[in-house]
């Protein structure tokens, strides 16, 4: 029995959490998996992936909440809740990590100074993607909430093109995305415009190209479109049916034997090759049957879903006060004891977060600039339509 339409939605939740937690050991993990064997180290290290989860997933829900093209009043709402939705939990991560992202520039004199204040005006306006030098100069995770506002500003009319296009043509457009977001890495890789980039180098050392290709909106923005064609032919019944559990599940442990496999190409992994994957995941996944899909709608599951996106925005500045202030050689390498309890910790904090600061933070920004609460769709016999006023919860 599918979930109800209320509901439909909530194993994504649960599976938010899960692509956060991914990425928390990705960047922090090592040691966990100190002497396991070498895949596990390979799917560790491949946890970059899920960034792109996110994306899709970011566009498949707002495309399944706004399947219709939006008036100016409603674009307007939209954008007040999607910066009510992202700010508080950014800015925090950003205060938090200003005392260490300054050490950077401190002494340097008044080109310092000037790069600093360049840097963070760029981050507190969501900005630093756009000029990837300097993305992850502050709280590094940071460039992907800027690569997600991007998309955010986008979407509007992104999805009232789409919204016009038949199931076949929604099919073409999510094949199209997946395309052009392969069609980055492929050209980088014909042209190799940087040269000869050492392995050690695809962390921070990157050079201009490969730091445009990996954090640039422009070369991510084929995820989120496609995303934004899965949601609205989801909305239109695309899906697995009762194999829809079971097809999420093969479609996730395809990646993970992908990533346990090493052999794909960086770029190519890291800039969209298993977002067909993706794409069979959420589509069995968002009707909710199957007991996979149940338990990621569990009331445990969605809260941790629910904190995941201040889990992604505060791991950084999380760490590197961990780092500085638990008893310990802030210059050695963490015990797997040290990650273990950090990535509790952060879990913990990233749901106080969540019910204490982003919950209120989003309706006191939503009364103060005018935005009302996301409107959601209902079926109607001629398809669908948006709820008035009095039926909106």
């Amino acid at each position: 029995m599918q979930a109800s339409r209320r509901d439909r939605l909530a194993p994504l939740t649960g599976l938010r959490f899960a692509a956060a937690l991914g990425i928390l050991l990705y960047h922090y993990g090592a040691p966990l998996v100190a002497g396991l064997p070498a895949w596990v180290e390979r799917v560790r290290v491949g946890g970059h992936v899920w960034v792109g989860l996110f994306y899709v997933l970011s566009g498949f829900v707002l495309a399944w909440a706004y399947p219709l093209p939006m008036a100016p009043a409603e674009r307007r709402t939209f954008y007040v809740a999607r910066f009510a939705r992202l700010y508080p939990a950014y800015l925090l991560a950003f205060l938090l990590i200003a005392p260490f992202a300054l050490e950077r520039w401190q002494g340097g004199g008044p080109l310092a100074l000037a790069k600093a204040a360049t840097v963070a005006t760029a981050c507190l306006l969501l900005a630093q993607a756009w000029a990837t030098p300097i993305a992850r100069l502050w709280n590094p995770p940071g460039w992907s909430t800027s690569v997600v506002a991007a998309f955010y500003a986008a979407f509007p009319f992104l999805a009232a093109r789409l919204s016009r296009l038949s199931r076949r043509g929604l099919a073409l457009a999510a094949l199209a995305a997946w395309t052009a977001s392969l069609a980055f890495p492929l050209l980088y890789l014909a042209l190799r415009p940087d040269g000869p980039v050492a392995p050690a180098a695809l962390t921070w050392e990157e050079p201009f190209w490969l730091e445009a290709l990996k954090f640039h909106p422009v070369a991510r923005a084929g995820e989120f479109a496609m995303g934004v064609a899965l949601g609205l032919l989801h909305h239109r019944g695309v899906g697995f049916g009762r194999l829809g559990s079971a097809a999420a599940v093969a479609a996730l442990g395809a990646v993970i034997a992908l990533l346990a496999w090493g052999g794909a190409p960086y770029l190519l992994l890291h800039n969209g090759l298993a977002l067909p994957l993706f794409a069979i995941a959420l589509l069995g996944l968002a009707p909710g049957g199957g007991g996979p899909a149940r338990l990621l709608a569990s009331p445990a599951a969605r809260a941790l879903g629910d904190a995941s996106f201040a889990l992604y925005a505060l791991q950084e500045p999380l760490w590197r006060w961990a780092r500085r202030l638990v008893p310990d050689d802030p210059t050695a390498a963490p015990s797997a004891a040290f990650v273990a309890g950090f990535a509790v910790f952060a879990i913990a904090v990233s749901m106080l977060v969540s019910r204490s600061l982003e919950r209120p933070a989003r309706r006191a920004l939503r009364a103060l600039l005018g935005g009302e609460r996301e409107v959601p769709v209902r079926s109607t016999a001629g398809g669908v339509s948006r709820l008035a006023p009095a039926e909106r919860r």
